[in-house]
């Protein structure tokens, strides 16, 4: 389908934007699934793999922005448990960047916003978490009492981090 030696997918890290390699991997992955592929299985993984080392070259060291709900905080917060956590990709996984230290409440789009702004970052990836598994390390549901699901941002979430200043990059499929 493709190379995928070090130095060509070097080459298309700096060729191709995190957007098109996400599309092309929900693309790939979807007519996998669907039994749509016309190229043997082990070629599709070895191009999945790629898209995937082509990923962690594009965003090593940047910030990914997820909505999430916290069960646990619901009970404690007068806002519902809904709020924004930010981590930093870091290879193959995902470190907190800013997170509440428990979990009695969680951080809006606007605390994140001035949290960036502070740390003079300007750029913050987000994208549909897998349902019911990881991305990186970040579990999707791990309390089974309290669950924490994770999520793309929402639509008022974006809109409050892009009037302050911060640029969103909706990936279709995170990478």
């Amino acid at each position: 389908m493709f190379k995928t030696d070090k130095k060509s997918l070097e080459e298309y890290s700096f060729r191709f934007s995190e957007g098109d390699v996400a599309n092309l991997m929900g693309i790939l992955k979807y007519l996998k699934e669907s039994n749509y592929l016309t190229i043997p299985d082990k070629e599709a993984q070895r191009a999945i793999r790629g898209l995937e080392k082509i990923g962690k070259l594009k965003l090593d060291g940047k910030i990914y922005a997820f909505h999430v709900f916290d069960n646990c905080a619901a009970k404690q917060d007068f806002d519902g448990g809904d709020g924004v956590e930010l981590y930093l990709r870091h290879g193959d996984s995902l470190r907190e960047f800013f997170v509440p230290v428990s979990r009695d409440f969680t951080y809006s789009a606007e605390d994140a916003v001035e949290y960036l702004k502070s740390a003079e970052k300007s750029t913050v990836y987000t994208g549909p978490f897998p349902p019911g598994s990881s991305f990186l390390g970040a579990q999707q549901e791990y309390d089974e009492d309290d669950p924490i699901t994770y999520h793309m941002l929402e639509y008022h979430e974006i809109d409050e981090f892009e009037s302050g200043g911060i640029r969103v990059i909706k990936l279709d499929h995170l990478i």
